[in-house]
């Protein structure tokens, strides 16, 4: 089930950090790669019902057995998100370039060892005779989880998104971009 956790926010995150950027005419490189990126991230957002129905139909039940709504989850989780884009540093000889973002959100690491915590206390208090169902026993485990998804507090990550042009002048974010969200969300 942790895996399933884990997957749906990070699926959202990682495709909307892979637009294709066109690298000819027109804007700068640097100020192509910023505009990627913020629209990227801006569609990053509790109230974007778009991302929220995507994050349900991804969604294969684990949340629905621990009596969660999944767009409250992705609510929740998401409250609080923003970037900030420091710096794009373009090598254009190279065919690299570096943007520094900020990123702030809920640290899923911070969310389940909370979780974890009160859950294992729970279970020392009650007695295995008194549980009514193994139903029950998860509704209390994803309402624990909500309590602490809904209190986390979102962190700073400091993230290195590296884009490279193609043959074709076409400037894309690595794949490395989904690694740095990744640590990010840790």
């Amino acid at each position: 089930m942790k895996k399933r956790f884990w997957t749906i926010p990070l699926m959202v995150l990682a495709v909307a950090c892979t637009v294709f950027l066109g690298g000819c005419g027109g804007p700068s490189v640097e100020e192509l790669i910023r505009e990627d990126l913020e629209t990227a991230f801006s569609e990053v957002s509790p109230d974007n019902e778009e991302l929220l129905t995507a994050m349900t139909d991804s969604s294969d039940g684990g949340f629905e057995t621990l009596g969660i709504d999944t767009q409250e989850f992705a609510k929740a989780y998401l409250d609080g998100f923003t970037h900030e884009i420091k710096e794009v540093a373009v090598d254009e000889e190279a065919g690299t370039a570096d943007a520094t973002v900020v990123l702030k959100m809920k640290s899923l690491t911070a969310i389940m060892s909370e979780f974890t915590g009160k859950f294992q206390e729970y279970l020392t208090t009650i007695d295995p005779q008194t549980v009514e169902s193994e139903e029950a026993l998860y509704e209390e485990a994803g309402a624990m989880l909500m309590e602490a998804v809904k209190n986390a507090e979102p962190e700073e990550s400091e993230c290195v998104f590296t884009y490279e042009k193609d043959d074709e002048n076409t400037w894309s974010a690595t794949d490395s971009a989904e690694q740095q969200i990744l640590e990010a969300m840790m």
